[in-house]
């Protein structure tokens, strides 16, 4: 068993001891200042899209199925095994005005990539037996390569975006849903179905992984991001139309 020091070594020993303990106390208080200083972390700054200055938002997982769901425009159970990306939405594609939200799910098998989109409007608005543009994903082409004129009418660089974009009747049906490209090069109609009712919009559409046109994107690869944003026509007079930002789908298991 351990003995105190005795006599004149006793009272060094309890000096010590004292001033070890005021040292202790004053790294403490340094470290509780220094912590009230530098607060708390900070959250890692947002990934910002290269060509469009804005963040990007969580991504849009496609997961990866064996039937298909039929493009009826009814929602099925099986979209029940995606996972639901809901889009806010502002006034702009660089406004801050809050414009609603779009729910986006995304399915795939060996052929095709199959998409969801669902969002809330009190009727479904357009004039009788005018057809108008209801909602495009916008997709940024990862590679645009090159063309020759025979396919374009002019040499150069093929097109940088191509899109999905729906048309409504002035009744609330979906009149298609078409795949382009910008410059002009694909227009394809695509597998699709939908309309409103009871307050909501609800269209279903697919697209083959794997484009038969040098002009579109493929969907194949697992690894890749492919980057994306929605636009919601709405013919505001006051505001620009209702925009996400920068979201990327990509193909899960």
């Amino acid at each position: 068993m351990s003995q105190e020091p005795p006599g004149k070594n006793r009272q060094l020993w309890k000096r010590a001891g004292a001033t070890g303990a005021i040292a202790l106390v004053v790294l403490a208080s340094v470290w509780l200042a220094w912590g009230s200083v530098q607060g708390p972390a900070s959250a890692p700054a947002p990934r910002l899209d290269p060509d469009l200055g804005v963040p990007i938002g969580d991504p849009l997982p496609s997961t990866s199925i064996h039937t298909p769901p039929r493009m009826d425009g009814v929602a099925e159970a099986i979209w029940d095994q995606a996972t639901a990306l809901v889009a806010p939405l502002t006034y702009g594609l660089h406004g801050d005005e809050p414009a609603g939200t779009v729910e986006l799910r995304s399915l795939y098998d060996d052929e095709n990539v199959y998409f969801l989109a669902r969002w809330p409007a009190e009727t479904h608005g357009g004039e009788p037996n005018v057809w108008r543009n209801l909602l495009t994903l916008h997709w940024r082409l990862v590679s645009s390569g090159e063309v020759s004129g025979a396919s374009t009418g002019s040499d150069g660089l093929a097109c940088t975006v191509g899109c999905h974009t729906a048309t409504a009747d002035g009744q609330g049906n979906l009149a298609g849903i078409r795949a382009e490209t910008i410059p002009p090069g694909l227009d394809d109609d695509l597998d699709s179905g939908g309309g409103w009712s009871e307050g909501e919009w609800v269209l279903e559409w697919s697209r083959p992984r794997a484009s038969a046109s040098p002009y579109d994107q493929d969907l194949t690869d697992p690894a890749q991001r492919y980057r994306f944003f929605v636009k919601l026509f709405a013919g505001l007079d006051d505001h620009p139309d209702p925009v996400s930002t920068v979201h990327e789908l990509v193909l899960g298991q």
